[in-house]
């Protein structure tokens, strides 16, 4: 049955200059459960004429140790994302260091990430150039797009997930001054900013402590858009189990939980497809592929700072001391 908000996507589809499909977490240790989830997602989005012109994946694509699952897992949704023929964006989450965690505890000298490493082999698809970065950057449009990676040492050292020390926090290398320098590089640009992470900033749904560190985000950031926080799983978002929408804490900045990409843990194969329209403005629609329907939409509105007249105050929110 249709609802309003698929007669709404509808409307506002042929108005969107850049359509961009993301999701986060298919996060499975079985093949067979993260290939019927994908099954699932992938057959409802081509229903809908595969739409977007980007992937943005939030980090979580596979879980455990069995390198050998992980590589088959891998292999499944290259070949997946691959028949699109659209470029990926692929930012690391908590369970893409998992094989590399089990190394370092049993002394075994591999740092395999197997999902990551795949991406750096296509053209045109992208992640951070080395596992020890942070962050990497994009543009579509006018937007500029940062985004913010979980980490670790290329010889397996230490690592940084959750937005945390995982293991060896007594050689994690970056200060709050490594966070705040990508902040300046934020405050250059001229122009809307969207960011996206595998965790939420503060006042998300399993908000975490080193993106705080990347605050006061420029005024002129739109959205942020994150994964890790199951929506419907109980014991994983708590008391905000169907919260989608929240905003950035001490900032007017709206982010969005996209998770997860299964049902399992998840109530439903979820994802959102976001909308750039010819004015710059957003639509954020929120997709059920277990059901084949939208269940919600957002448009974030442009803050105060942005609009004509304020260009002071924007100036000066945008280099406030935090």
């Amino acid at each position: 049955m249709s609802t309003i908000y698929d007669d709404l996507y509808r409307l506002c589809a042929p108005r969107a200059k850049h359509t961009i499909w993301v999701f986060s977490d298919l996060q499975q240790g079985r093949y067979e459960n993260a290939k019927r989830c994908l099954d699932i997602s992938m057959r409802d989005y081509l229903s809908l004429g595969a739409p977007a012109e980007m992937i943005w994946y939030l980090g979580d694509s596979t879980e455990g140790h069995d390198l050998g699952e992980l590589e088959r897992m891998t292999a499944m949704q290259e070949e997946a994302f691959l028949s699109l023929g659209i470029p990926l964006c692929y930012a690391t989450g908590n369970h893409d260091y998992d094989y590399a965690e089990y190394c370092h505890k049993n002394g075994i000298a591999s740092c395999r990430m197997p999902f990551y490493e795949m991406v750096k082999q296509h053209p045109g698809w992208h992640t951070t150039p080395d596992v020890e970065d942070t962050w990497f950057k994009i543009t579509i449009g006018n937007y500029c797009v940062y985004f913010f990676t979980d980490h670790m040492a290329r010889d397996g050292s230490w690592c940084s997930t959750h937005n945390g020390d995982r293991w060896g926090g007594e050689a994690y290398p970056y200060t709050r001054e490594h966070f705040a320098a990508i902040r300046e590089d934020m405050n250059r640009w001229d122009g809307p900013i969207i960011t996206a992470s595998h965790c939420a900033f503060p006042g998300g749904n399993r908000e975490t402590r080193l993106l705080s560190c990347i605050q006061p985000l420029p005024v002129t950031t739109r959205l942020h858009l994150y994964g890790h926080a199951h929506i419907g799983e109980y014991r994983c978002p708590k008391e905000r189990v169907f919260s989608q929408i929240q905003w950035i804490d001490w900032q007017d900045i709206p982010q969005i939980d996209v998770a997860s990409f299964e049902n399992i843990r998840g109530s439903w194969c979820r994802s959102v497809l976001l909308h750039i329209y010819e004015d710059d403005s957003l639509g954020v629609f929120f997709r059920n592929h277990d059901e084949g329907r939208f269940v919600s939409a957002f448009f974030p509105a442009r803050t105060s700072a942005e609009t004509p007249g304020n260009y002071e105050k924007r100036a000066e929110l945008s280099h406030t001391p935090w």
